[in-house]
């Protein structure tokens, strides 16, 4: 097993030059980092559930490419990069191998791609429908907003989540939204089946979902993690909320991503400029609780990966991924490992 690094490019005035691999050793570490694929800004990467195949955004370059998986973790390009949406920032791929869910942060876009079923290669694209904004017409003046500086509502597709029963929900940061989708395999196509609205500008950004349905979502503005939770009819609404830590908001930080642990008792939390890895206690039927809080080790904490009893945090502008030894009581303690990487965005398991 290894992971896969994504991260920014000189044209996202990053100091990447691509796609990186690493070998885990049973220690936990990582080894062996080498240069798979120099390609611009992979901000995210995905790997195919049952082929050797890694797809990747391109974020500046508005690109979704896939990489045949070679020995030792070598990407070749498998077919030529296709068109996606401004900044192009996550990807997930079907538990099925069927398609991609590819979301834009810039434009709002919620992309599908369908793939080849023996080759894992991009063969088309279809649009979802646009968000509307669900608090439209109703004056920011009667809203509050998490943070002073609240920039003007635009759709910001930024995460995917296939949930248990097929269906995939997709977080727009822009519009406070959640839409669930149920996927047409006839035109390879989302359909709009529900959405769920967050309060007005929380920023919905990613989701941590639990094995009895609960979904966490991390909201980038407000700093706190909302819990939605399934009805019988198969609709998903809010229980309640929590902030991320026990300490005041700073104004400037950002929630970025958001992990279970192993066993569902915690939840991970980056957060950055005060860059830390805020630790929640889970609670069955309860609302997740701050626990503890540990710097992250580096500037701008991104993306994080939970393996084993390591946890590994991509802190984009110091340009390294810090490697955590988790304690018996699963809070991050000594970091173990610092692993030198161009502006990383994206730590992701390479199963092979």
């Amino acid at each position: 097993m290894g992971v896969w690094l994504g991260g920014y490019t000189p044209d996202m005035d990053g100091t990447g030059e691509g796609i990186l691999h690493a070998d885990l050793t049973e220690g936990g570490c990582l080894t062996g980092v080498t240069l798979a694929a120099a390609t611009p800004s992979p901000s995210f990467v995905a790997q195919h559930p049952s082929l050797p195949v890694l797809y990747a955004v391109g974020e500046k370059n508005e690109t979704f490419r896939a990489f045949s998986i070679g020995a030792g973790g070598a990407l070749e390009p498998l077919g030529e990069p296709v068109a996606a949406g401004n900044a192009v920032c996550h990807i997930a791929i079907d538990p099925e191998g069927r398609f991609a869910s590819v979301v834009c942060w810039g434009s709002g876009q919620v992309l599908v791609y369908a793939l080849d079923g023996a080759t894992g290669a991009i063969t088309g694209r279809t649009d979802a429908a646009a968000a509307l904004d669900p608090y439209a017409g109703v004056p920011e003046s009667e809203m509050v907003a998490p943070r002073p500086d609240y920039a003007p509502r635009v759709s910001r597709a930024h995460f995917t989540e296939f949930l248990p029963d097929g269906r995939a929900l997709t977080i727009d940061l822009g519009f406070d939204l959640a839409r669930i989708w149920r996927y047409a395999p006839a035109t390879a196509s989302f359909e709009l089946d529900d959405q769920v609205v967050f309060p007005y500008g929380v920023g919905p950004r990613h989701v941590a979902a639990a094995s009895d349905g609960r979904l966490y979502v991390i909201c980038e503005y407000a700093v706190e993690v909302f819990v939605l939770v399934p009805g019988g009819d198969g609709r998903y609404a809010i229980s309640g909320s929590s902030p991320l830590r026990t300490t005041p908001r700073v104004p400037g930080e950002y929630a970025a991503h958001l992990t279970l642990s192993a066993d569902e008792s915690l939840l991970y939390a980056t957060v950055r400029l005060s860059n830390v890895v805020a630790v929640l206690s889970v609670a069955q039927g309860a609302l997740p609780q701050p626990l503890a809080e540990v710097p992250s080790g580096g500037d701008w904490p991104r993306h994080h990966l939970v393996l084993g009893d390591r946890l590994y945090v991509a802190n984009q502008r110091s340009d390294e991924v810090t490697v955590f030894a988790l304690g018996a009581d699963g809070v991050p303690g000594e970091i173990v490992q610092r692993v030198p990487a161009g502006s990383p965005t994206a730590v992701v398991t390479a199963p092979v």
